[in-house]
């Protein structure tokens, strides 16, 4: 591993001091091979400043060094560009405020950026149900980002059934500044109230020949409360999700009008051919998940629909 590497964790926070207390212990409690350094910055994105007692209470513990930023008006744009510009590693990694991470996590991101010569790594993202899973989705399948394959595997920006769950997102990501943070807006501040900024971010980056690959070894856990395990909070997100992947791909065509009628057009007959799926589906193990892929593709039908970003 080359020497004198630094690695900056950056873990943005809106009034969750709870989840973020635990977030932030877990990470400045890992531990880094001889030549790394490393250090975790809060950025707290509430207006109230709840974040700045835990920073504070849990800086006087053992563990990696940690620094405290703020900007106060709520956009998670905003937020991760703060910690990107508050912080100082060659290399990035954000972890969610609630997300909770097991030891070795942040060495093995490290281990796999170094050996492969990545710009992108994606680590592991397991659910922790706090009232168990739903028993209409016992394995907890949409939260869950697992890929059965060796550490340094390729991942590309399309979707691949051999990953399961959210194929790519910037909780338990690393990537490496000089290549994919230089600029003074990394995350787009228009997406930053609607979400889908970190897949604007990746699809960038994908085409500009960025590197992304799969780490196995660094794993971490998001809590998932009653309220979000729920069958119509599922059905939700994959509709939102539906609308930001249409309305990224359309932002970032080059013909952004002959993109729209596209996407409106695949969309419709992909929307036809899902729903007969559904309607043609009796197993109950099947049905939920047939149902979510409808809400999906209606959500990039109706793309129009999105709410407008505000910076």
């Amino acid at each position: 591993m080359s020497a004198g590497i630094r690695v900056s964790v950056v873990i943005c926070t809106y009034e969750r001091p709870l989840l973020l207390s635990r977030a932030l212990r877990t990470a400045r409690e890992q531990t880094l091979p001889p030549g790394v350094t490393g250090e975790v910055a809060v950025v707290d994105n509430a207006p109230s400043g709840s974040a700045r007692p835990v920073v504070e209470a849990i800086a006087a513990e053992p563990g990696l060094p940690v620094r405290y930023l703020a900007y106060p008006v709520p956009n998670i744009s905003h937020a991760r560009n703060q910690g990107v510009a508050g912080t100082e590693g060659d290399l990035v990694v954000f972890l969610d405020d609630d997300e909770w991470c097991e030891p070795g996590w942040l060495a093995a991101l490290v281990a796999t950026a170094e050996m492969s010569g990545a710009d992108v790594v994606f680590g592991a993202v397991e659910p922790d149900f706090v009232d168990g899973a739903p028993d209409w989705d016992p394995e907890g399948r949409p939260h869950r980002r697992r890929l059965s394959a060796p550490s340094g595997t390729p991942m590309g920006i399309r979707h691949d059934a051999a990953a399961s769950g959210r194929w790519m997102g910037t909780g338990n990501s690393l990537l490496r500044r000089a290549t994919c943070l230089a600029g003074p807006n990394p995350f787009d501040p228009a997406l930053g109230r609607v979400g889908g900024e970190d897949h604007d971010l990746f699809v960038r980056l994908a085409a500009q020949g960025r590197r992304m690959v799969w780490c196995a070894e660094a794993v971490v856990h998001e809590v998932v409360p009653a309220d979000r395990a729920t069958f119509a909070a599922l059905r939700r997100r994959n509709w939102r999700g539906g609308q930001q992947w249409a309305v990224i791909a359309i932002r970032r065509a080059r013909h952004p009008l002959s993109k729209a009628v596209l996407v409106t057009l695949r969309a419709a007959a992909q929307l036809g051919l899902v729903t007969l799926q559904r309607l043609g589906t009796r197993d109950p193990a099947i049905l939920p998940k047939r149902r979510l892929k409808v809400a999906q593709v209606a959500g990039k039908l109706c793309w129009w629909m999105m709410p407008r970003g505000h910076r």
